[in-house]
């Protein structure tokens, strides 16, 4: 194995990712995209959260924050469809 300096193996990492996205399509360039911005996002403390999401929209935090605190169960939209299995109690 060949001994690479940092600029090299940054290189080398530049070269293989450009290969990757290149042969990724839209949809799977998007469940990249989303799974590393939830890791990201993730790492970040409540308020670094916030600033980064009112920076995004100003409001949207506040919205954000009363749609997964609210007392009744999320609605599906369009795109979602319930399985019959969800009414499935789960014993563990």
């Amino acid at each position: 194995m060949n001994k690479l300096t940092n600029d090299q193996f940054g290189e080398l990492v530049q070269q293989f990712v450009e290969m990757q996205v290149d042969n990724m399509d839209t949809k799977t360039m998007a469940e990249w995209i989303t799974d590393e911005l939830i890791f990201q996002y993730g790492k970040l403390s409540n308020e670094e959260l916030k600033e980064r999401v009112e920076c995004y929209d100003e409001e949207l935090y506040d919205e954000l924050v009363d749609n997964v605190t609210q007392q009744y169960p999320k609605q599906l939209n369009q795109f979602e469809k319930e399985s019959p299995y969800d009414q499935i109690p789960t014993r563990y």
